[in-house]
């Protein structure tokens, strides 16, 4: 099968694009599990509390086992 060059330049494109968000795809991925690390070990376990981050509040609680949620709150 030949293709003709605007079609090669086009598979190239979409190509790049795909390899680009599959590189920030990865690096978001792993950001997201570090930061979920670091929650999981800084948080105290049982506990509830609301936290205000850039003029927002959430309430943030977490479990024994080291998991937590995070909700975003209208007020406080």
């Amino acid at each position: 099968m030949l293709l003709d060059i605007e079609q090669r330049v086009t598979i190239s494109l979409a190509l790049q694009r795909y390899l680009r968000a599959m590189e920030q795809f990865e690096k978001a991925s792993s950001d997201f599990n570090e930061s979920c690390q670091a929650v999981r070990t800084t948080l105290p376990h049982n506990s509830r509390l609301i936290a205000n981050l850039n003029h927002q509040h959430y309430l943030v609680t977490s479990d024994d086992a080291g998991n937590f949620q995070v909700e975003q709150i209208d007020t406080v």
